[in-house]
């Protein structure tokens, strides 16, 4: 299931997701920045495209910097329906939760991990499994009667809302645990194609305007990533039970088909094959009842309130949360040359809080803008970091160890493993640290690969070290 951390997307619209990534590639003279959006262009888009403000809003939070993707929501953003075996639909949008709650980084320890660890989410999540801390996730799932469409403040198929846990609770019905890495990278993951027009019959689209062209879009993409349409003979996409189809020939073939006949209907293969019947559990599309004009304009005037959620979300923040928000903004947009632009960035985020945009604009040297923050009050508790779950299986400890070590220390060290803290032992070489007893200790690291922003903790247990000259 594809998924992005946050639960709302930068535009309403499929046709536009071309201008945006555009916006956000380095500049095409320089090439630059390569590894940021904290450029001109992408902020310039911002604040001409404002259907941005409330996803633009997660992404300067914390939730834009998650502590490891053990404790990271998964979000496919879009709406779909649930179809039951009564033919009745519901539309739903779904939500990985995970086991070790939500929790993020602060924008400087996200700046110094970069540079001492760039792969730092890829070894989190490598060392959780082979320490057996497998990641575990839950799916929930958010549930919409059609009949209720119309009953909210949002529309419910505007990727760019969020739908309120206060205001749809999500009910959990089924769980995901990573329990092994893969066996080769290229071969299993690089190769992997998701798209969202691959249903399973019980679910179906609804008209969710990015949804729609995703469907298109991301299956053609995977054809073209992996150079032919016989994606899913590659054996990680290749379904656990064959399928009999009429698709034939395209490079990277590897079935060789005997049969002469491959079109449907015919006489001369007895009809076969042919698509499973909705009675025997194949997939049938929900028969949708349409009136009125089929347009690309905006389906309605909730689509046009770019801000109320974004104001709803600040709302939401705690003070540590809403300081980290201004203080990125103000990190990204204090990158940005065109001093119009920086303006037009603070006349548009005044919308969403006008103490906040005063910050930022003497923060990156603008002037204060006479507007006001959209009238909404209304908060969710469930955004903000300070209600999410806590355990010390989230943590990492850094031990400063040297020779000589008290005895007790193993003790401690493994009531911590126990708990699923992941511990590892710092000195001044690598090899092994002696207790006062004679008995060994494994060094993990050194004080040279190491750096005290890459642990929630570090204990500090003292003895003796070998100087470096």
């Amino acid at each position: 299931m594809l998924a992005l951390q946050f639960p709302v997307f930068l535009v309403p619209d499929a046709m536009k997701f071309a201008n945006m990534v555009h916006s956000i590639k380095p500049n095409p003279k320089t090439e630059t920045p390569q590894a940021t959006s904290a450029h001109d262009n992408f902020w310039d888009y911002v604040a001409n495209n404002q259907e941005t403000a409330h996803m633009v809003t997660w992404l300067m939070s914390m939730r834009g910097r998650p502590r490891s993707w053990r404790m990271m929501e998964g979000y496919p953003i879009n709406t779909f329906r649930f179809i039951n075996k009564d033919g009745k639909s519901t539309f739903v949008r779904f939500v990985w939760k995970p086991l070790l709650g939500v929790h993020d980084l602060l924008l400087d320890e996200a700046n110094i991990i970069g540079g001492m660890d760039p792969d730092f989410h890829r070894h989190d999540i490598i060392q959780a499994v082979q320490n057996g801390a497998y990641p575990e996730y839950e799916l929930g799932v958010q549930l919409i009667n059609e009949e209720d469409e119309f009953n909210y403040d949002f529309d419910v198929l505007d990727d760019t809302k969020l739908w309120s846990e206060e205001d749809v609770p999500v009910e959990i019905i089924g769980k995901m645990t990573l329990n092994r890495l893969v066996d080769n990278f290229f071969a299993e993951e690089e190769q992997s194609s998701f798209d969202s027009s691959s249903l399973v019959p019980g679910i179906d689209f609804s008209n969710d305007h990015v949804l729609q062209g995703r469907s298109f879009a991301y299956r053609d993409t995977d054809y073209h990533r992996l150079g032919s349409s016989n994606i899913n003979e590659i054996p990680v996409n290749k379904p656990i039970n064959d399928s009999y189809l009429n698709q034939r020939d395209g490079y990277m073939r590897h079935r060789i088909d005997k049969d002469t006949v491959d079109y449907h209907n015919n006489s001369l293969a007895g009809n076969t094959p042919e698509p499973v019947s909705h009675e025997d559990g194949g997939f049938q599309s929900y028969p949708e009842k349409v009136q009125g004009h089929k347009t690309r304009d905006v389906p309605s005037d909730s689509f046009n309130d770019h801000f109320s959620q974004a104001r709803m979300f600040w709302n939401s923040m705690s003070e540590v949360e809403k300081q980290d928000i201004i203080q990125s903004f103000s990190f990204h947009l204090g990158s940005v040359k065109s001093e119009s632009v920086r303006q037009k960035n603070v006349e548009m985020w005044a919308n969403v809080d006008k103490d906040m945009a005063a910050d930022i604009a003497e923060n990156i040297g603008v002037n204060l803008t006479d507007g006001s923050h959209v009238s909404v009050d209304k908060s969710s508790p469930s955004l903000s970091m300070k209600n999410t779950t806590f355990k010390a299986a989230t943590q990492k400890l850094g031990v400063l160890i040297g020779d000589g070590f008290d005895d007790k220390v193993n003790d401690t060290l493994q009531q911590l493993k126990d708990e699923k803290v992941f511990v590892e032992v710092i000195s001044s070489q690598l090899g092994t640290v002696k207790r006062k007893d004679g008995k060994e200790l494994q060094v993990d690291k050194t004080f040279l690969t190491a750096h005290p922003t890459l642990y929630d903790a570090l204990y500090i247990v003292g003895g003796e070290v070998v100087k470096q000259e």
